[in-house]
């Protein structure tokens, strides 16, 4: 292992403890309950030149619901009890084939309702080895296309843009600000867009020194 890799981990280990602990809710979003569910916002670093990477997945055409929508691993919870940090890292264990003790989590992001009648709750989680160490099988039921997605990549001028959504909820209709990242061909927005953004945004407190 490179010996740089234990300097660049311990360094955005505290950057992610430092942006979890934060006080940073989402813009207007309805709040409601929701099916308990959690995704794993991973980060991961490269050792070939010390990048930070965010994993992204793409869901299959067969599944009930965010059907071909780029999404972060991650699911319903599995029983009453079962903490976000659980759900997390067991469903990216059976999505991608990482398993739990390749990650350190360092908490919750705010939980966020779906239109789809979900609430997510994001956690934050750093793979303790380098990208280029840890091997990805996805599911093939689940996952039709993953990649490593620079975080640099995401803050690039004209990567981030914002578009106006009319949701219903509770049978009133309210028009919100999705937050959409187009890298490539890839389109990320919805509730990962939020997540993204929000986990964006602590970083950029963070390095500003205004916390």
């Amino acid at each position: 292992m490179d010996a740089h890799f234990a300097d660049y981990h311990r360094a955005l280990s505290d950057r992610l403890r430092r942006a979890v602990a934060l006080d940073l809710p989402y813009p207007f979003r309805p709040m409601s309950t929701g099916r308990p569910a959690a995704v794993l916002l991973l980060a991961g670093i490269r050792e070939e030149n010390g990048s930070v990477e965010i994993l992204v997945t793409r869901r299959t055409e067969s599944l009930e619901t965010h059907k071909g929508q780029y999404a972060l691993p991650g699911g319903v919870r599995d029983f009453e009890g079962e903490t976000s940090e659980a759900t997390a890292l067991r469903e990216t264990s059976e999505e991608v084939g990482i398993p739990n003790d390749e990650v350190t989590a360092f908490g919750k992001l705010p939980p966020l309702w779906t239109p789809s009648g979900f609430s997510v709750t994001p956690v934050v989680g750093l793979l303790k080895r380098p990208i280029e160490a840890v091997s990805i099988h996805p599911s093939a039921a689940e996952i039709d296309l993953w990649f490593w997605c620079r975080l640099d990549r995401l803050r690039e001028a004209g990567v981030y843009s914002t578009e106006a959504r009319a949701i219903t909820h509770q049978g009133a209709s309210h028009t919100v600000s999705v937050d959409v990242y187009q890298v490539d061909q890839h389109r990320i927005w919805g509730a990962t867009g939020a997540m993204l953004r929000n986990f964006i945004a602590r970083l950029e407190k963070i390095e500003s020194g205004s916390v």
